[in-house]
């Protein structure tokens, strides 16, 4: 169980700060369940309650790890890719479900695909998708934020350098 005050990365909302654990009632449910209470620490006008008997919605939810950690963690997923999809539909709602509810892993293994495809894109002279971009984007955005968090990682330009393995995380000075 998590406990409030506590920071988690969840989905695609990024880190949160566990503002409380409350009974509620939604969705026209007879009884109160128990609901963590999160708040996206870049959007904290923002509310996400997640049903502390979900196992699944809870299983969305990640402790941050320490520079330490994310070190090894990246040295163990650096060659993780995930399976290119050609059709850019069926890629972007496959790629996109990683985004929202993938792994850790899955994560960086979905950065690293799409860093392999706009190199090899780029080689060939062409220009990469719009929909590629955009994902990538969004990933490397997640993975900043949550690394940013516990390490010193200064900008989202930094992501590539980092999940390539060629620049170690250190913890943030407090």
């Amino acid at each position: 169980m998590f406990e409030k005050g506590s920071y988690v990365a969840y989905r695609s909302e990024g880190v949160c700060v566990i503002l409380d654990v409350c009974k509620e009632k939604f969705g026209g449910k007879e009884e109160e369940e128990d609901y963590y209470v999160l708040a996206p620490v870049n959007d904290m006008k923002s509310t996400v309650f997640v049903p502390v008997n979900n196992e699944t919605l809870v299983g969305y939810m990640r402790e941050l790890l320490s520079a330490e950690e994310l070190n090894a963690f990246i040295a163990e997923c650096k060659e993780e890719r995930l399976e290119w999809i050609p059709e850019n539909r069926a890629r972007n709602m496959a790629f996109k479900q990683v985004l929202s509810e993938g792994s850790r892993k899955d994560r960086l293994a979905l950065i690293n695909t799409l860093y392999d495809r706009l190199d090899y894109i780029k080689s060939i002279g062409k220009r990469a998708g719009t929909m590629d971009i955009a994902l990538l984007d969004k990933a490397e955005k997640l993975t900043f934020e949550e690394f940013s968090f516990t390490c010193e990682i200064n900008s989202q330009d930094e992501v590539k350098a980092v999940v390539r393995g060629e620049n170690p995380l250190t913890p943030r000075k407090e």
